[in-house]
């Protein structure tokens, strides 16, 4: 999964394939020429049918089988793409990811506020020191 992409799991970064049809960009680029693209494709077609949110709109196992040796059609109804965007388990996790960045950047300027303040204390804490010192010699 790139990692400037919005995606937030596996499965997210798979149905944004889907809409382009980039199914191939799932598979491992190790395997080169060894993979057989028709069957990568039907892998990844039915194993999304399998992960919808609604549970009516998955195929039953039989059917998969079905599907993955042929004997029955895959469907080539694609949900629109706002279903993926809108799908639960996703916003969710983006939530959740949006949460975690907001909170490390905030820690982060925690942190710098702290180191500058901690500076500026020090820089107080010479000069009073050194004033004192003065004081003590007249």
């Amino acid at each position: 999964m790139p990692s400037n992409s919005s995606c937030v799991c596996l499965l997210d970064w798979a149905c944004h394939l889907q809409q382009s049809e980039s199914f191939m960009e799932l598979v491992d680029e190790t395997l080169g020429s060894k993979v057989n693209i028709k069957e990568a494709e039907t892998m990844v077609k039915v194993a999304l049918l399998c992960t919808n949110a609604s549970p009516t709109l998955r195929p039953t196992m039989s059917e998969v089988v079905s599907m993955l040796e042929g004997r029955m059609a895959i469907p080539n109804t694609l949900p629109e793409p706002s279903s993926y965007t809108e799908d639960l388990r996703f916003k969710a996790m983006r939530d959740l990811r949006q949460h975690e960045q907001s909170h490390r950047f905030s820690e982060s300027q925690t942190q710098k506020s702290t180191t500058i303040h901690t500076f500026s204390s020090s820089s107080i804490s010479e000069n009073n020191s050194y004033e004192i010192s003065l004081e003590q010699k007249l």
